[in-house]
């Protein structure tokens, strides 16, 4: 099943899941912000939309990627990041701090906080990608290797892009650009950095966990050559008054969607047909992305510009469901496979790890929060809504994630370890 896997060069459990375990507490500051000022955190350009989106793209969904960039980077392209753990502290430490920094920056508006947000983001970004990107290459060759270059490369310039519109924030002057530099950062973000890095987890994973059919190979070739051609043709129209720039949005709706239903098909021609919470994720989230497309697509020929708050909401809601649904595969089999190769003979079975009924109270929680939510960009009550049902979906994955590590920490303390006569 892990054929061609470096799992020898795994990093200590403790460096992913100290990423992951700060994800809940983001999490349920987010729901907060949603339940307190619903109406607010649905204007786009309100302080509190955006501290409330930089509290989901960074707090949650880069910690959690960063995190498994860390494991994934070592068992796939059989190349450990070195000094781990130390790298490991000094950018998570950035990143968390940084993502505080600039959440409270937009909510306070206190410029000051804008420039600490900008040297620790830059510098915790920076460093993971200044750390990871050479090992990508002139080693192995892989797929998802490629895909990993790529996003970790457009999360550089979104952290660069970044960088200039909050010095922007903190001067309160903004350039005759800055609607393009906000549209490239967002796009670089979300369809570089989130959208290619859950592609190259997808043409991994889909396979391999589930015995599903393999994505073509045409597709795993050329997807990421795609997806970066159109990225930067997007940015060079945004900035120059070239027409017809919608047409490389239009090309990346057609590569998200053809991902979405490809995906869906290979889940359902799967050989293992066992009930696995974290399919469910995969498919809702697939299901997500293509609400997503066709809201952003019809913002595109005109209908409602709320429609693009849907978009937004939708494209974030699938990210999160795939992180959701990996972080229950990912975390049980590191607590075993970390256990076992130290040689414990009563380290616990997966499954009970993260119990099913665990893992479906946390999928109906998603189900809630995503319906709410948007349905919640039209009626603010059911987005406070949301902002409930999400906080206790983050509740219960703290509590599945914090007893994992007691389950491993009891074992250390207490386990039978085989030891050679």
């Amino acid at each position: 099943m892990y054929n061609g896997l470096s799992l020898d060069q795994a990093p200590p459990i403790s460096v992913v899941l100290r990423f992951f375990l700060s994800v809940p507490f983001f999490g349920m500051l987010l729901s907060l912000l949603m339940i307190l000022y619903p109406a607010q955190v649905l204007i786009p350009s309100h302080p509190y939309s955006l501290a409330a989106v930089h509290l989901m793209v960074l707090g949650i969904l880069t910690t959690s990627m960063i995190g498994a960039l860390f494991q994934m980077q070592s068992v796939l392209g059989g190349r450990p990041i070195p000094s781990a753990q130390g790298n490991a502290l000094i950018i998570h430490t950035l990143l968390a701090v940084g993502t505080l920094a600039l959440a409270g920056a937009f909510f306070a508006e206190i410029t000051a906080l804008y420039v600490v947000a900008s040297v620790l983001l830059g510098a915790s970004i920076l460093h993971a990608a200044n750390l990871v990107l050479p090992l990508l290459f002139g080693g192995v060759s892989h797929d998802t290797l490629r895909g990993m270059r790529l996003a970790l490369i457009a999360l550089s310039f979104t952290a660069v892009l970044g960088i200039v519109m909050a010095t922007s924030y903190a001067s309160g002057a903004f350039s005759p650009s800055h609607g393009a530099i906000r549209a490239s950062h967002y796009s670089l973000g979300l369809i570089g950095w989130i959208g290619a890095l859950i592609i190259a987890v997808a043409f991994q994973v889909i396979e391999m966990f589930y015995v599903a059919p393999p994505y073509s190979p045409w597709c795993k070739r050329n997807a990421f050559r795609l997806i970066a051609a159109a990225l930067t043709l997007k940015i060079v129209w945004l900035f120059s008054p070239l027409p017809y720039g919608w047409v490389f949005d239009g090309v990346l709706a057609a590569l998200l969607l053809g991902f979405a239903v490809t995906t869906l098909q290979r889940l359902r021609g799967r050989k293992r047909r066992v009930s696995d919470v974290s399919i469910w994720f995969w498919s809702a989230g697939t299901a997500l992305l293509a609400i997503a497309i066709a809201a952003h697509t019809a913002t595109l020929a005109g209908a409602a510009d709320v429609l693009e708050a849907v978009a937004l909401i939708a494209f974030l809601l699938f990210a999160l469901s795939v992180i959701l649904g990996m972080m229950g595969k990912i975390v049980p089999f590191l607590v075993w496979f970390h256990l076992s190769s130290a040689g414990y003979l009563d380290a616990p079975i997966m499954s009970n790890i993260i119990p099913q009924k665990r893992a479906k109270l946390l999928f109906a929680l998603f189900l809630l929060t995503a319906a709410a939510l948007l349905a919640g960009v039209f009626i603010p009550t059911l987005f406070a809504a949301g902002g409930v049902f999400a906080g206790a979906m983050f509740g219960v994955l703290l509590y599945n994630l914090a007893y994992a590590l007691k389950l491993y920490r009891h074992t250390l303390a207490h386990g039978t370890r085989f030891t050679q006569e």
